[in-house]
């Protein structure tokens, strides 16, 4: 076994200062400009933002009752070909 001191290179001290500085912010992804912070904040004072993501959960349901609908279509389809076979018998 061999008793080699670990040296990080430059590039990784540099990677390691990079993620000390990125752990030092409570949020994931990429921080926001104080801009887009203000922005953002006005936008849930002002109830906006519930606004936009109301309309995006419409479009979903919407979505949804217009796949359903099809499946409805073709369940009643099936079970009209279920019922020709056995009136065929």
């Amino acid at each position: 076994m061999t008793s080699q001191k670990y040296e990080p290179t430059t590039e990784d001290l540099e990677r390691w200062e990079k993620l000390d500085e990125l752990g030092m912010t409570a949020m994931c992804g990429t921080p926001m400009s104080d801009e887009e912070y203000e922005h953002r904040l006005q936008s849930v004072i002002d109830g906006s933002c519930f606004v936009k993501y109301l309309d995006k959960v419409l479009k979903q349901k919407q979505e949804l009752e217009d796949k359903l609908a099809g499946i409805e279509k073709t369940e009643q389809m099936l079970r009209t070909k279920i019922a020709e076979f056995k009136t065929k018998k």
